[in-house]
């Protein structure tokens, strides 16, 4: 039976709020399997060869970028593209340090990793990303997670308030905005009309 799901967490210093927020984006996961979390932040006294060595076993790689891309960040950045993991890459919409903006710049690395970078501006929106990236990234390789059919049910209702809208509101505004869209109605019908000889 396979074991938990290994998920190492990179993020700079500066974002308190939004590892309390992946925390909980993968707490609120429905899935039965559980999960091992390495956590290492700039100025944390984790040890490095020990941050490389989970790095290198583990199934899903999340980056979180604040204002700065700082050391050792880098190093488990890269160590995490060498080994392919999967990652999740976050960058936070604010002002960055250069060393930011050059991660960030550049493209030909995350490219080759098939990493996007994802800007978000909140705590809560980077839960809302990250719980469906999340989502999806366990849904497609659900067997060799160990996902039970009901595991798979609930990832699939996450995934579908995702694409779920919001029930559209009738326009009931009256002047100039319902005349434009009569009118656009009308176009298109002379469009129509004249296509088709009507």
């Amino acid at each position: 039976m396979p074991g938990p799901i290994c998920l190492f967490i990179s993020s700079s210093p500066d974002l308190v709020a939004e590892r309390e927020a992946l925390g909980q984006a993968v707490a609120e996961l429905p899935i039965s399997v559980g999960f091992e979390i390495m956590h290492a932040q700039v100025g944390e006294a984790t040890d490095i060869g020990e941050a490389l060595a989970f790095i290198e076993r583990c199934d899903l790689y999340v980056i979180v970028l604040g204002a700065d891309f700082a050391a050792p960040m880098g190093i488990k950045w890269q160590r995490a593209q060498e080994a392919r993991k999967p990652t999740l890459a976050y960058a936070k919409r604010a002002l960055h340090s250069p060393s930011a903006q050059k991660l960030l710049r550049d493209a030909r690395i995350a490219r080759e990793a098939g990493v996007a970078w994802e800007p978000f501006e909140s705590p809560q929106a980077l839960k809302a990303h990250a719980t469906r990236a999340l989502a999806q990234l366990l849904f497609d390789q659900g067997e060799s997670f160990g996902l039970h059919v009901d595991d798979v049910d609930g990832l699939l209702a996450v995934l579908d308030e995702k694409n779920e809208k919001p029930a559209e509101k009738p326009d009931r505004r009256e002047g100039g905005s319902r005349s434009r869209r009569h009118h656009l109605g009308t176009r298109e019908l002379t469009l129509t009309e004249s296509l088709f000889g009507l």
